[in-house]
């Protein structure tokens, strides 16, 4: 498979309208787009994107998506904790956007 790990996957038309408006010119975005949107948009509240909200957009493949974001000069940083009952949570935090915060 070249590339592995389906980099570059498409989103679904679902995915899209998940997280782009209507009307923003947008060519073929890809699942690892819909991620960053979503992590932007966290960020912008100062709150990191848990796993719930990447599942329900329907991305399961998050670990090759986040692999491929970090590839791309992304810094996300994860972070789990376990609650009372030994659940597990994951979140992610964007720390470094370079599309948005420039090169360090």
């Amino acid at each position: 498979m070249k590339g592995g790990l389906w980099r570059d996957h498409p989103a679904t038309l679902g995915q899209e309208q998940l997280v782009f408006q209507p009307g923003r010119k947008r060519t073929h975005p890809t699942q690892a787009d819909v991620i960053v949107q979503l992590l932007r948009e966290k960020r912008a509240l100062g709150k990191p994107l848990e796993l719930p909200e990447i599942m329900a957009a329907g991305i399961a493949q998050h670990g090759a998506r986040f692999n491929e974001i970090r590839s791309r000069g992304f810094v996300v940083e994860n972070e789990l904790d376990r609650d009372s009952s030994s659940v597990m949570h994951s979140r992610y935090w964007l720390r470094h956007d370079p599309e948005q915060d420039g090169q360090p």
